[in-house]
């Protein structure tokens, strides 16, 4: 699976919860996570809220010394991003526009392993991506190793939707920008 195949989702659910989307700082990620001996600090975040629910909360993720956060997107620096789904009130199903990306991205077994996830994420859940330049970006719910996706693709899309030229959210972009 890829970023920009996890962030078509997130815009779906946005789509099946409608309404305007705005994002904000509401709740309090972790400060650090640490996974497999390494330890990512918490740079910024910022939460997705659809007519006023807040559907997820979007956290950044660098390894302890990382300085400028614009030079994530060059992905020459490890990165993580932290979803945590904050309702219970997502579609029972997979939307059709993600299956169709999701799975022209990723192996047969990986889109299965993600669409029996994506049927079982409630309020509290989280997903976790993480990648390591020269190796893969990871999926983890809920401390649950999914699936690798190699090479940055993966990343690249997520980023892209967040803080690209045309992100899901301005306000989630410069919640997810700020130094």
């Amino acid at each position: 699976m890829t970023l920009s195949s996890f962030i078509r989702i997130l815009t779906v659910i946005s789509i099946f919860v409608g309404g305007l989307a705005i994002a904000s700082a509401n709740t309090s990620p972790p400060s650090d996570i640490k996974l497999n001996d390494f330890i990512w600090t918490h740079h910024s975040s910022g939460v997705r809220s659809y007519n006023f629910l807040d559907v997820y909360q979007c956290a950044l993720y660098l390894p302890k010394k990382h300085k400028p956060v614009a030079s994530i997107r060059d992905l020459e620096h490890p990165v993580a991003i932290r979803i945590e789904i904050l309702t219970s009130m997502l579609p029972d199903k997979m939307p059709p526009v993600w299956r169709e990306t999701i799975d022209s991205e990723v192996t047969g077994k990986a889109f299965r392993r993600f669409k029996r996830g994506f049927a079982s994420l409630d309020e509290g859940d989280v997903l976790l991506f993480v990648y390591l330049p020269g190796k893969a970006t990871s999926l983890f719910l809920n401390d649950k190793h999914q699936f690798k996706d190699p090479g940055p693709g993966l990343m690249e899309a997520l980023l892209e939707q967040w803080i690209g030229s045309h992100p899901i959210s301005e306000d989630l972009k410069q919640a997810l920008l700020k130094n």
